[in-house]
């Protein structure tokens, strides 16, 4: 998926600033992690330390309980020494751990792959010989390279671009923006606006972006790649989009905030299901209130054994992964979350 030749160009520092902060949550842009070692049953501590930005460094373990490595007792743990999360490694699995990954880490594979092949590994020991607080090892699910790469030909053809484009919300700048090319099932090719800002200049696109979203597509068709997906919004639309319910996305795209184009067959299968959604739900929600709960349990049975028929069948289009990555996110979106008490100042 990610060529060893990977080249990058034309990076605009801001862009990729502000485009870290946006998919990195909050909690995790600057965090104070505690990392802790344990041995011996029942465990005790050997040492713990918090890192992160202003930490204390070593905690002495004098100061501290006897672990108690379940989700309550590592969120208490968390609690009391002003941390955002944790993880403790039992030092008597370190070097099997070590031993498991350790065969993986070849040139051979590329980036992501390894990390695959160590979140694997690390997995297979979570509960028992390495905990963590939120559990997200035990969330995050660990596919092999190979599905990866299958779904990612299946869905991006080669020789084509990825565009995205996030634009401030008073519309003087670009708040973001990424240009990547796929050939020969690789990303070979990363850029940002910068890269046809002479075509058309960041502010005037800003300034009307859904009116000149094609004369930036056609900019990067003609200079990088033709796009096999387009996506176009504003900030405040991203944040609503990554946190609302899963229709918000069909309802951003309804209200003309969101702009995708182009809109790949695949996607537009998903977002066809998503629309029909948030235009029936407000309807769906009152006929059900009438109906009996041995109806409404049915119904919700039969739209789950339908929509498990379709992975199966291999209509969906992640259904060689494994896992849903929708699903996936409705299961952690809630630790990404935009902070009401901070006021974000314009980019310059």
């Amino acid at each position: 998926m990610l060529s060893a030749d990977l080249e990058l160009h034309d990076l605009d520092p801001r862009h990729v600033i502000n485009g870290w902060g946006l998919f990195v949550p909050p909690g995790l842009t600057a965090p104070r992690v505690l990392l802790g070692f344990v041995e011996g049953s029942p465990p005790r501590w050997i040492k713990i330390v918090l890192a992160g930005h202003d930490a204390r460094g070593a905690i002495d373990l004098a100061d501290l309980a006897a672990p108690h490595l379940d989700d309550r007792g590592l969120a208490s743990l968390c609690k009391s020494l002003g941390a955002d999360g944790a993880i403790v490694l039992d030092v008597g699995s370190i070097a099997s751990i070590a031993a498991e990954i350790e065969p993986h880490l070849s040139i051979d594979h590329d980036m992501p792959a390894q990390g695959l092949f160590a979140l694997r590994a690390l997995k297979k020991h979570a509960g028992k010989g390495v905990w963590s607080y939120p559990h997200l090892l035990e969330i995050a699910p660990a596919p092999h390279a190979e599905p990866i790469q299958r779904t990612f030909d299946l869905l991006v053809p080669d020789d084509t671009a990825l565009v995205g484009y996030v634009i401030d919300d008073d519309k003087r700048r670009v708040h973001t923006s990424g240009i990547a090319v796929k050939r020969g099932g690789d990303l070979v090719e990363v850029t940002t606006h910068l890269a046809i800002a002479d075509a058309i200049d960041e502010r005037t696109f800003a300034r009307d972006w859904a009116k000149h979203a094609k004369t930036v597509l056609a900019a990067i068709e003609a200079r990088i790649a033709k796009p096999s997906i387009g996506v176009f919004l504003e900030e405040a639309t991203l944040h609503r989009v990554l946190t609302g319910p899963g229709d918000q996305l069909a309802r951003e795209l309804n209200a003309r905030k969101v702009i995708i184009d182009p809109m790949p067959a695949w996607l537009m299968g998903l977002l066809g299901g998503a629309t029909v959604a948030a235009f029936a739900s407000r309807g769906a929600r009152a006929i059900a209130n009438l109906l009996p709960q041995s109806a409404r349990d049915a119904a919700a049975a039969m739209a789950a054994r339908a929509s498990d028929a379709m992975k199966q069948s291999g209509a969906h289009p992640f259904a060689l992964l494994g896992f849903d990555p929708l699903e996936l996110w409705a299961q952690v979106k809630h630790f990404y979350r935009r902070p009401s008490s901070v006021v974000r100042r314009p980019s310059t």
